[in-house]
């Protein structure tokens, strides 16, 4: 075998390694959106049981953070957000938009959580937020998983054509 040759085959051999590392990686990636919804469902559970965890406001605290916003105004934002969030995930998902945002959406929702906790009618609309942040984070998951599943179909069919002609060298 001369130096070309073994050079050859020893950079094949390292394209394959590196595409094996990037299909490993991808498939761990295609997970990202399934832990989001893990996250939120997790700092959910404190927001459903808020009234049995958290103490009531004191009054200075109260008057510290102020009048807090109506249930009607938090509830009306909460549907701006869900709309506006829902369409910028479909919009990437019809694109095949490589932008992943699932984690960026749990803080906005535990806002939510916050704002009702404030205005004293969390237990009245735990659900809304619930069901607007699952929505939202499913749709995400989604995109990020059929983007994973895409980019890995790529990388399989590199990975075979490698592996032909590297069966073929070592004819």
């Amino acid at each position: 075998m001369s130096n070309q040759e073994s050079g050859s085959a020893l950079s094949q051999e390292t394209q394959r390694a590196a595409l094996l590392e990037s299909i490993r990686r991808l498939r761990t990636r295609s997970h990202q959106g399934l832990w989001a919804i893990a996250a939120f469902a997790c700092t959910s559970i404190p927001a459903m049981l808020s009234d049995q965890i958290f103490p009531p406001l004191t009054p200075a605290v109260k008057k510290m953070l102020g009048t807090p916003p109506s249930s009607n105004m938090i509830s009306a934002l909460l549907v701006v957000y869900a709309f506006s969030a829902i369409l910028l995930v479909l919009g990437r998902i019809t694109n095949g938009s490589p932008k992943m945002v699932s984690f960026s959406h749990i803080g906005y929702l535990i806002c939510f959580y916050a704002f009702y906790f404030f205005s004293g009618v969390l237990p009245e609309n735990f659900w809304a937020v619930l069901a607007t942040g699952m929505t939202i984070l499913s749709l995400e998951s989604y995109h990020i998983w059929s983007l994973s599943m895409a980019q890995i179909r790529e990388e399989e069919e590199a990975l075979v054509t490698l592996e032909r002609r590297m069966g073929q060298n070592s004819k």
